[in-house]
């Protein structure tokens, strides 16, 4: 397995070679900025002149943008995924042709479908974020990685392509103890010699340290598991102690998404993120207003992504929720992000009473796409409310709550409710699946 890693290795970056070494560059920009190699000057120097490029870029090339005369950033619109995509046709650059560009769908953090598109030099900076990003914890091409998810078709890959990757992808929809038990005896098998990293939702590691609360660390015996990496939501401390202390290596919170990419990792604080400065330029902005939020204010997350040109998300308002706050990196004092709201998810079980992912819910949601917000309500054992933003005549009921019989069961209750937006809570935050069962 060394010897296939190795030239999992050598060919991508004979092919990076080949193509202009533009991940290569990518990832030294990332090391200067980020590991102390450019002073906070020349890092915010470096910024500027991205953010000029990407501005003059969009009021030449982009509808959307075209009477945008202002060259300072913070007199630019914030925008969000509804407004994106209600303006899909006027905010993609003339300079590109669809058919040449990289499509990015998510559910969003309310489980809107929202799709965004990326040109190939962007999805470079990606790779290299990839790579910049899991090597913190001792990934480098080639090596394995396992990721714990809720598998639907649009993140499905094949089994060449997750061999030629070394990824395998476990499919974690349920979440009952016989389940996690055998996705465990999973990773003990396809991490022994070689080595793997897994990756998964906060929500999943919670299930499995609750696992682990109630059964020991034997069934964990034998792993070699060189680094666990958590995303989605908020990670929390009791967890990421268990996946320590189960698997014996570091465990990370990542915070990403998937219309632009890796935005931070916490490093030496838990829960403090350490922003992506390469790639993004970063604003935290008041709850109510696009004033900037004062230091250790909580407020929302905008970025500007210095590097898609073929749909350029300048202040994008992510939905999540933080503050800037100083600490000191490399000894060098910067800016991170703390008081991260995430996405914070009710668990939810199915009519048996066994755990089910939450994003088994919200992957389901990217296939109505005319769905612009939900709620899912866990009301008891075995019955559930879905409350939607959008036109009753727009959403096929019947093939919506099959849908979600065939994770929860056949013989569960399901009801359906429609209005005109999802009220937020005072964090600012949609809470998107609530539990209000005591059962």
């Amino acid at each position: 397995m060394k010897l296939l890693e190795f030239a999992r290795g050598s060919a991508f970056w004979i092919i990076d070679s080949l193509k202009g070494k533009k991940v290569k560059s990518a990832l030294e920009i990332l090391h200067n900025c980020e590991d102390g190699v450019w002073s906070e000057e020349q890092v915010s120097t470096y910024q500027e002149e991205q953010i000029q490029k990407l501005l003059s870029h969009a009021k030449a090339t982009v509808p959307f943008y075209v009477d945008q005369d202002d060259t300072i950033l913070e007199n630019w619109p914030v925008v969000n995924k509804n407004i994106l995509r209600s303006n899909s046709n006027s905010v993609l650059s003339n300079k590109y042709k669809k058919e040449n560009l990289i499509e990015m769908s998510t559910s969003g953090s309310t489980g809107t479908p929202f799709t965004c598109w990326q040109d190939s030099n962007k999805k470079k900076h990606v790779n290299a974020e990839t790579l910049y990003y899991n090597g913190q914890i001792g990934f480098s091409i080639g090596r394995r990685i396992i990721y714990l998810r809720s598998v639907v078709s649009e993140v499905q890959k094949s089994n060449f392509q997750q061999f030629a990757q070394n990824i395998y992808l476990l499919d974690c929809n349920d979440l009952s103890d016989n389940a996690i038990k055998e996705k465990l005896r999973f990773i003990v098998d396809y991490s022994k010699g070689c080595g793997a990293m897994v990756m998964g939702y906060a929500s999943t590691l919670t299930a499995f340290q609750k696992y682990f609360d109630k059964y020991g660390y034997d069934d964990v015996e034998g792993a070699n598991v060189y680094g666990v990496v958590s995303g989605s939501e908020m990670l929390y401390d009791a967890t990421r102690l268990s996946m320590e202390k189960a698997f014996n290596c570091r465990c990370v919170s990542r915070y990403a998404n998937e219309e632009n990419g890796f935005l931070g990792q916490d490093s030496e604080e838990n829960n403090i993120f350490l922003m992506n400065r390469a790639d993004y330029f970063v604003e935290i902005l008041k709850m109510n207003s696009d004033e900037v939020a004062e230091v250790g204010e909580v407020g929302r997350i905008v970025v500007t992504d210095l590097y898609n040109y073929a749909m350029p998300m300048i202040r994008y308002d992510t939905g999540d929720v933080g503050a800037r706050v100083k600490v000191i990196h490399n000894g060098i004092e910067r800016y991170a992000v703390g008081s991260f709201g995430g996405r914070i998810v009710d668990s939810v079980k199915d009519f048996k009473g066994d755990l089910v992912s939450p994003h088994s819910i919200t992957n389901l949601m990217w296939k109505y796409k005319n769905i612009k917000q939900f709620q899912f309500v866990q009301k008891a054992k075995g019955k559930y409310h879905l409350i939607i933003n959008a036109q009753k005549a727009e959403v096929n009921e019947t093939e919506l709550i099959h849908d979600y019989k065939r994770i929860f069961g056949q013989e569960s209750d399901f009801s359906v409710s429609y209005c005109d937006d999802i009220p937020v809570l005072a964090s600012g935050k949609r809470r998107y699946i609530v539990n209000e069962s005591t059962d």
